[in-house]
This record gives C-alpha cells, sequence and structure tokens, in this order.
C-alpha cells in the first residue's frame, strides 16, 4: 500500500503545474514593442512654419529687420512650409505688432485692419495651398509712405489655417490657428526715447504679529511714450521713517516695449515690516539702443503695527487706572480721619477737577490719530471739493399796527458753478486739530483751578475746624 503523500507536497506539484502551464502560454504568444509609439496629437495633421527666405529658400535670419527712408521700398520672401501629415491651405498676410497686458508679443486680428507697417507690406495673393512636406516661397514687397514718422514701426507676417475640431460640448468649431515671423522696421529721422510710469498701486497685508513682517503687493504701469522700442530692468524698493529700506526685490527684466505699448506689472514682497509710513518706490530703467534712461515712482501708506501699539497703551492705561485707584484710597483716608477728628470734609471740587482732567485726555487722545494724519504730507487718495452758494432773502415787515407772528423766512440753496460771486469760502470740513488743542488746554486749566480752589478750601476748613 502506497503512503499518501503530505499537502505541502499536493499543494507545491500544483503550483509546478500552474507556472508550466503559463509558460506554454506566454510562449505561444507575439512579444510586445519594449516601447510603444506615441499617440498622434490632434493638431499633428496641420504644422507648419514660417520664416524669411529668399528666391532660392530660407537664409539664416530669424525675423525680418530693415531701416528705410521715407518713400523707399524693399522686396523680400517668406517661407511656409507643411510639417503636417495633411496638404496645407493658409491665409498668408501682414498686419501691426503691439504689446499684451503682461508684455507679451501680440498680432491684430484677422478681423482688424493695420494701419502701420502691416498695411506697408503687399503679398501676390492672400490663400496657398502647401503639399505635405512641401516649402511655398513668397514674394512681397515693403513701401514705406513719404510721410512716414521716423523711430520703430513693428509688425509680422501670418500664415494662417482654419482647423475643424470638436469641442467639450460636442460641437464641431473652427478654430484658426496662426503663426508668424516678426518684421522690425526703423524708419531713419531722429529716434526720440522715452518712457513712463503710468501709475504704482501698492497693498499691505497688515499681520496681526507684525515680527515676521506682512505681504506687500506693487503693481506699476510702464508706457512707451517715444517713438523706438526698448526692453530694461526695474527694481522694487521699501522704505520706512528716516528712508530706512526695509524689503527690496529682485531685479525684474522689462521685456521688448514697442512705441505706444503699455505693460503692467505686479510683485509680491514677502517680510515687509509695519514701520508706520511705508514708501514703496519702483525704479525702471529702460535701455534704447546705447541710452540708458532712469524712471522713479512712488506709493505710500500707512502701516501700523497693532500689536506693537495695543500693548504699551494697555499698560499705561492699566498705570493710570492704578494711580488713580490709589490716589481715591488715600482721599477716602483722609475724609475718615477727618470726620473721625470732627473736621469739614472737603467738597467734591476735586472729583470734578479730576473728571475735567480726564476728559481734557480723553480729547487730546482722541485727536491724535487726526493730528497723525493731518501731519502726512500730501493725501494718498484725491479728495472732493464742494462748493455751496446759499442766498437769503431779506424778511419783509408787514406794514399792521399790531404784531402778528409771521414765519422766519428760509434760506433758499443755489447752486453755483463756482466761477464767481458768493460771500466767501466756507471752513473746510474735518478734524479741527487746533480746536482740539485750544479745548484741551482749557479744560485742563479749568481743571487745574479748580483742584487749587479745593485745596485752599481744605486748608481753610481745617484751620477753622482746629
Amino acid at each position: 500500500m502506497t503512503p499518501a503523500r503530505p499537502a505541502r507536497s499536493r499543494l507545491a506539484t500544483r503550483a509546478g503545474l500552474l507556472f508550466a502551464s503559463l509558460a506554454v502560454l506566454l510562449a505561444t504568444q507575439p512579444l510586445a514593442p519594449a516601447s510603444a509609439a506615441p499617440a498622434r496629437a490632434p493638431g499633428d495633421d496641420f504644422k507648419w512654419s514660417v520664416v524669411p527666405s529668399s528666391s532660392k529658400g530660407p537664409t539664416v535670419r530669424s525675423r525680418f529687420e530693415y531701416g528705410l527712408k521715407p518713400g523707399e521700398e524693399v522686396s523680400d520672401w517668406v517661407a511656409v512650409s507643411n510639417l503636417g501629415t495633411k496638404p496645407l491651405k493658409v491665409s498668408v498676410y501682414a498686419t501691426d505688432a503691439f504689446n499684451a497686458p503682461d508684455g507679451g508679443f501680440a498680432l491684430l486680428p484677422a478681423s482688424e485692419q493695420p494701419k502701420d507697417v502691416g498695411s506697408w507690406i503687399t503679398l501676390p495673393r492672400r490663400d496657398y495651398t502647401v503639399p505635405v512636406g512641401k516649402r511655398v516661397d513668397i514674394p512681397f514687397r515693403v513701401k514705406v509712405p513719404a510721410n512716414a514718422e521716423p523711430g520703430d514701426h513693428i509688425g509680422g507676417l501670418i500664415a494662417g489655417a482654419t482647423e475643424s475640431t470638436t469641442n467639450e460640448q460636442g460641437q464641431q468649431v473652427n478654430v484658426e490657428r496662426r503663426i508668424a515671423s516678426r518684421v522690425y522696421l526703423r524708419v531713419d529721422g531722429p529716434a526720440q526715447p522715452a518712457a513712463e510710469i503710468t501709475r504704482v498701486d501698492a497693498v499691505y497685508d497688515n499681520p496681526l504679529i507684525p515680527f515676521g513682517g506682512g505681504d506687500m503687493t506693487v503693481t506699476y504701469q510702464v508706457a512707451n511714450t517715444g517713438n523706438v522700442r526698448f526692453s530694461g530692468k526695474a527694481r522694487i524698493e521699501v522704505r520706512g521713517p528716516l528712508g530706512v529700506r526695509v524689503a527690496n526685490s529682485e531685479v525684474i527684466d522689462i521685456p521688448e516695449l514697442l512705441p505706444d505699448s503699455e505693460i503692467r506689472i505686479t510683485r509680491k514682497l514677502a517680510g515687509v515690516f509695519p514701520a508706520g509710513r511705508l514708501d514703496a518706490q519702483v525704479t525702471v530703467n529702460p535701455q534704447v539702443d546705447n541710452t540708458a534712461l532712469s524712471l522713479t515712482e512712488s506709493r505710500s501708506m500707512w502701516a501700523v503695527p497693532w500689536l506693537l501699539v495695543a500693548v504699551p497703551l494697555l499698560l499705561v492705561g492699566l498705570l493710570l487706572f492704578w494711580l488713580l485707584r490709589r490716589r481715591r484710597f488715600r482721599r477716602l483716608a483722609v475724609e475718615a480721619e477727618l470726620v473721625g477728628r470732627g473736621d469739614a470734609v472737603p467738597s467734591a471740587a476735586a472729583s470734578r477737577s479730576r473728571a475735567v482732567v480726564l476728559a481734557a485726555v480723553a480729547l487730546a487722545l482722541a485727536g491724535a490719530p487726526g493730528a497723525m494724519s493731518a501731519q502726512v504730507p500730501g493725501a494718498l487718495e484725491p479728495t472732493a471739493g464742494v462748493e455751496i452758494g446759499v442766498s437769503i432773502a431779506p424778511p419783509t415787515v408787514s406794514p399792521t399796527a399790531s404784531p402778528t407772528a409771521t414765519a422766519s423766512p428760509r434760506p433758499s440753496p443755489s447752486p453755483t458753478d463756482g466761477t464767481g460771486g458768493g460771500g466767501g469760502d466756507l471752513p473746510r470740513t474735518g478734524l479741527a486739530i487746533g480746536a482740539f488743542v485750544a479745548v484741551g488746554a482749557a479744560l485742563v486749566g479749568g481743571g487745574a483751578g479748580l483742584r487749587v480752589a479745593a485745596r485752599r478750601r481744605a486748608v481753610a476748613s481745617s484751620a477753622t475746624g482746629e
């Protein structure tokens, strides 16, 4: 009788049979390639390039550059190559260039007619068909008008194709794709490089705990007001009281800015300490040919470290409260002693004097922010002035013998244009710092007088009691 195999032996046998079956199955199947070919992108059917060319084919130029006089003319070539897998139908035309808000090089849309260098370029026709893997060399002519202004005139030669595609909603839409080669043309004449910082805005995110500083976002706009293009560098510095620098940015590259164009640049500066009055100063250094310009504009704001201000004020308030409480306890002790001796108790004039002094201090503290803001040289935001003219008709007196009650005439306001007449300027609205100081001084003086009188009265009462 043959002994039964152990369970472990039977499991090993079954596993061996399973691996053998898998090996046979894999041997009968073809091996997959080591790397699969990439999937074709939807736009690979339409690929093309636009480069400067000649009658013999493309040249080493990367763009078209000309220096011409008014009325002068030049002929050139542009090459359009089909790099896709289908025949390419393109529209070739010229247009004007401009700077996008972020400084990028942009060209007018096909629906907008050019008015500058794009209108000076003439091509034989607009529509071309380029076979797969082929190139078309297209001649064109550039003629500068006799009244053309000197300086840079920038545009581009575009080859655009319309492609039918499906959007996310499953609808068939036509998408125009454009590829261009830049055209830089300088008309002879005096070059006038000029630039301007047209606007500076600064926003500060004041942190609750000021020791690590807060974030300041500075946005500024640079405009090319000259007749030649330029690029350059910019830098932002934040200065506090006494001109102490509290933060600065890295060097910022100004992209190529075309004439009559403007760009908007935003930078965030971290770790700016709220040192009070902060000045965000923007310096731009445009580089035009061999001429270097320098522009500076700034924006001011208040950034108060409220925690550092609140803690000392709280400590001062607690100290004043403790002093007043101690004086009150002393006064109560003195009054109790006087009552025990049968002497007269001083009147409440001293309490009234202290109330007057406290009111004066509170009034002075209330006027402090207004005084601080009034001392700032120049408002950060423009304020609107209002002029109101009021004409009051003289009252008419009834000739009756007995007096009768008549309604007093009301002034009838009449708007004026502010160009003449009137009985003088109205007082300006806002905080009157002088009035605060005068009233506070009067209250302090009155309180001091009342206190002196109370002390004299107390001394006199004590002397009489003795």
